[in-house]
């Protein structure tokens, strides 16, 4: 859980569209198997060589450690597998990454027209992404920019399936022995270049009436999902500023007793997509996603996690990330909430602030 700041700030540990973004049946599932997780995996489907890296027997199903959890060799030995051993990293190359489908004066038009649709119908927020693209040699090592988001951010989610690799610091649904938690992020603004700066940017973003509006419904579009499955949801009464490496974000934490059952995918599936990645009212955001986005947002913003044969697992939203194809074509994906106050350059800027992790990660 994040640790309680001054002034309402924490840290930014877990507490944890086609064009509808990302869909739930289209992921891979993890299952828990002999105390780790491993991938069910389709048969016959080709690899790429950065997909034979990740899931060599010895990384474990291609999952990175967790915060504080290492392999020991009596563990593996325990369970009747032979130890991990270490292995070297592949060639290392570096990557201008360019826009894609949207270039700043795109963008800016599309959240201009979105504002204006926002102001003249029944639309309260629409997520609007957009891309940036590289070509990644076959040679390239894929780990190496897994290694530097996992110690770059490493409170967040640093996940690797199919070709679909981030750093999310966004948990979208967590059950655990029959408690269910989320946490919802909405309302940005970029870290100062000092103490003192950093703190009033923390005080202009609790204090921002766009952000928090922006907040609420994704907030308020959680909160109608979940509680179907549980009668005693709550919620934070305010939201708090959680610090990351690059950004700001406004949060609030949701928890519940589950009353019917229902496993973690269940409510992933409840829930996506939230407010956080698609607008609200949903279908008016979907459509709007539709004409204003140039492309497809393939499992962009979609969940990424594990359920257990129990019905417990944890799902994060699939941000700060890029997708691999098989070719070596990346393309990494950044969106922003806009609403009637929204300032086109603003978002823009925005964008630029959440391809970071990417940039920084492959460039």
């Amino acid at each position: 859980m994040a640790g309680d700041r001054p002034g309402g700030e924490r840290d930014g540990r877990r507490a944890h569209t086609g064009h509808r973004p990302g869909r739930v049946r289209d992921l891979r599932i993890r299952r828990r198997e002999h105390g780790h997780e491993r991938p069910h995996r389709a048969a016959g489907r080709p690899r790429s060589p950065w997909r034979a890296q990740l899931d060599h027997p010895d990384h474990a199903g291609g999952r990175l450690p967790r915060g504080g959890e290492r392999s020991r060799p009596a563990d593996a030995a325990r369970r009747g597998a032979r130890p991990p051993r270490p292995i070297a990293f592949g060639d290392e190359y570096r990557l201008s990454l360019l826009p894609a489908g949207l270039d700043e004066g795109g963008y800016e038009s599309a959240v201009a027209t979105a504002v204006e649709r926002i102001r003249e119908h029944d639309l309260s927020k629409v997520v609007l992404a957009r891309e940036l693209s590289a070509h990644l040699p076959l040679e390239s090592d894929v780990r190496r920019a897994l290694v530097e988001l996992a110690l770059g951010y490493p409170d967040c989610w640093t996940f690797a399936v199919d070709g679909l690799v981030g750093s999310s610091p966004e948990t979208l649904v967590r059950v655990h022995h029959g408690t269910v938690t989320a946490r919802v992020l909405a309302g940005t603004m970029s870290r100062g270049r000092d103490a003192e700066s950093d703190r009033a940017s923390a005080l202009a973003l609790a204090g921002s009436p766009k952000d928090q509006d922006e907040h609420r419904f994704a907030v308020s579009s959680v909160l109608d999902a979940l509680r179907p499955h549980s009668a005693d949801l709550g919620a934070s009464d305010e939201p708090f500023t959680l610090k990351l490496p690059n950004l700001w974000h406004l949060a609030t934490d949701i928890a519940g007793t589950l009353s019917d059952g229902s496993s973690s995918l269940d409510l992933a599936d409840a829930l996506h997509p939230t407010a956080a990645v698609a607008g609200t009212p949903t279908p008016e955001a979907l459509a709007l996603i539709r004409e204003l986005e140039p492309f497809d947002r393939g499992r962009y913003a979609g969940p990424v996690g594990w359920v257990g044969g129990d019905g417990d697992g944890e799902w994060a939203i699939a941000l700060r990330c890029a997708q691999l194809d098989e070719t070596g074509d990346l393309t990494a994906y950044a969106g922003a909430g806009i609403v009637a106050d929204s300032d086109p350059a603003r978002e823009y800027a925005e964008t630029t602030m959440k391809f970071r992790p990417i940039v920084e990660a492959f460039g």
